[in-house]
């Protein structure tokens, strides 16, 4: 009996002094912490005066207490891994309950088993179990898939305990801890703002691991809407800059797509990624047809006109490739060059045949095209309509688009209307025409393009006004007011340039006459050439390769020609280039006479 209550003497006595040494350290919580968030080389670690029997039955000890949790669960440890991507438990761990704690989260087959852990061991869990827990729960939630499973979990205390402690030891985490926690979020579906915005500060100050981590994480914020967070996407954007070189094809789609949908433009990695793209050839022989559309989409997303190279290396795959390709990438690839203002007429006709033949296909047969919405329809209207490109068949679309007015949104309807003023389907379709007109300003699309309002309000005094529907008058007046302010007023938007042409045509004895309305429309030509209708329009808005006159200004071509007006456009920028003095006239003449040769003076 002496002898065992001895050992009982020494127990406790030991017990004391490691509690005391911890305790010296930091509470537990924060000791657990500091263990397993830092490097495993600057981790301190805690020597006990004990000697090696002692630390065998302190270790059989925890092994009994940890079989003692009653949790269900089998060997899915290699599923797992599979499922988050990082593998939770497969780091080298410092102390081995941290270890069992994270194979016993492992096992749970279920979230219940999770948050029982949660709170039975909590006096014991470190921060790295804090992870495993978030992600194992996040990965049962995505491989269950159930709406109401979520919910209820997403309302448990004992979740928000997990959450309230994830936030306390941000500072603690790394990189990797803090992107497999908002993987985590994602799976869940759970836009936990505290927690996102409290790890975004200590992220700026991490070394990144690798690209693979780095793009999870940015998808996971991207997911929960932080598309403002530049320096944050900058942090990110240098790193990939750097690997770009040797990054695969895949990283670089991602990667290209991913900061497609962030708010700023940042040119060192498009650059740097176009850059990849064009050097290995990786267009034209490792991505398909699909890939290379998001491609064309993510870089022309922000409207900057600085890959015109990687878009005539998507030109080329639409010309080859168009006839098998879905008619979405089709689209998306047209819409990329008319975001930019590249004119790139054969391509953009290649993919308008096909878009046309598979419309007719499904409308002869009235089903609806499979993977295509009304609103894929109207963006490939809207392109050929802005670039002025048709095809034989192109009415096809507005009979297809007949079948399914009801669910024509206002913004698509917009687009719509105005591509029948360009094409002239508003005479062929009339009653398309009336159902679409009808929603143009009930809801407030309108806001965002006043000016093309008003220009469809043209239209509708010019080319169809028997119409039984008129427009709001909130859009009238706002849509005059947002027209006047794009031409700089109600006559020639710009007169300076037309004073100086006039000048130049007067030398060169070219009769003409300057600032000529044209009767009943809102328009004036800026020079008549000779004694007939012809006209010289001077204009901001063409294409930045052809130099052709593309959206209002094709629109307001059209409206002339109605009228037996012969006019051709002088690119207001291509004029000034050539400069204003007199060392620069036989230059501006020169160019004039190649511009006028096709009138009749």
């Amino acid at each position: 009996m002496l002898q065992h209550s001895k050992q009982a003497c020494v127990q406790i006595a030991r017990a004391t002094r490691v509690v005391q040494r911890v305790s010296v350290v930091a509470p537990p919580w924060q000791f657990h912490a500091h263990v397993c968030a830092t490097p495993l080389a600057s981790r301190p670690q805690l020597h006990l005066t004990t000697s090696a029997a002692s630390t065998d039955h302190e270790q059989k000890g925890q092994e009994a207490f940890f079989q003692q949790a009653n949790v269900p669960g089998s060997e899915r440890i290699n599923e797992t891994s599979a499922l988050f991507g990082v593998a939770p438990g497969s780091a080298v761990y410092a102390n081995p309950i941290c270890s069992q704690l994270d194979q016993l989260l492992i096992k749970c087959e279920d979230v219940e088993s999770v948050l029982v852990l949660l709170v039975t061991h909590r006096g014991v869990f470190f921060v790295h179990n804090l992870i495993t827990a978030m992600q194992v729960l996040g990965g049962l939630a995505d491989e269950a898939g159930v709406e109401i499973m979520v919910n209820a979990l997403l309302r448990d205390p004992r979740y928000d305990l997990l959450i309230r402690d994830l936030i306390r030891f941000v500072p603690k985490l790394d990189f990797l801890a803090m992107a497999n926690v908002a993987c985590s979020l994602r799976q869940l579906g759970h836009k936990h703002y505290m927690l996102l915005s409290r790890m975004l500060r200590p992220m700026l100050l991490q070394t990144i691991p690798d690209v693979p981590t780095l793009l999870r994480c940015m998808q996971a914020y991207t997911w929960a809407g932080y598309q403002q967070q530049h320096d944050f996407f900058s942090h990110g954007a240098r790193v990939l800059a750097e690997a770009s070189s040797s990054l695969p094809v895949h990283q670089i789609l991602q990667a290209s797509v991913l900061y497609g949908n962030v708010a700023q433009y940042n040119g060192t990695l498009f650059r740097a990624m176009e850059n990849a793209l064009l050097s290995r050839e990786l267009i034209e022989h490792e991505l398909s047809p699909h890939e290379v559309s998001l491609m064309a989409w993510a870089f022309t997303a922000h409207l900057q006109a600085d890959h015109d190279d990687l878009l005539v290396r998507v030109s080329g795959v639409l010309d080859r490739e168009a006839p098998g390709m879905d008619m979405i990438d089709i689209v998306r690839c047209m819409t990329s060059f008319r975001r930019v203002a590249l004119h790139l007429e054969h391509s953009i006709q290649v993919g308008l045949s096909a878009c046309m033949l598979l419309l007719q296909r499904a409308w002869l047969v009235r089903r609806r095209l499979h993977g295509v919405q009304v609103t894929d329809v109207a963006m490939m209207l809207d392109t050929a309509a802005f670039f002025g490109i048709q095809v034989n068949n192109i009415k096809i679309s507005f009979d297809y688009l007949e079948d399914y007015v009801d669910e024509i949104d206002d913004r698509a309807s917009i687009q719509i209307v105005h591509a029948m003023c360009v094409f002239g389907g508003v005479s062929t379709h009339a009653r398309l025409l009336l159902y679409l007109f009808r929603k143009v300003g009930a809801g407030t699309a309108w806001d965002g393009q006043r000016a093309r309002i008003f220009q469809l309000w043209i239209s509708q005094l010019l080319q169809f006004p028997w119409l039984d529907a008129k427009l709001p008058k909130r859009c009238i007046n706002e849509g005059l007011r947002a027209w006047s302010l794009h031409r700089r007023g109600f006559g020639c938007p710009f007169p300076e340039e037309v004073r100086a042409i006039s000048a130049d045509l007067m030398a060169m004895g070219v009769g003409h006459q300057t600032f000529v309305p044209v009767p009943d429309t809102p328009y004036e030509v800026d020079i008549v050439i000779g004694h007939r209708k012809d006209g010289l329009l001077i204009v901001s808005e063409t294409s930045r390769n052809t130099f052709g006159p593309v959206g209002s200004t094709l629109l307001q071509m059209r409206h002339l020609n109605d009228r037996g007006w012969h006019c051709i456009v002088m690119p207001r920028a291509v004029w000034r280039r050539l400069g204003t003095g007199e060392e620069s006239s036989d230059s501006r003449r020169t160019f004039l006479r190649a511009v006028i040769q096709g009138f009749e003076i």
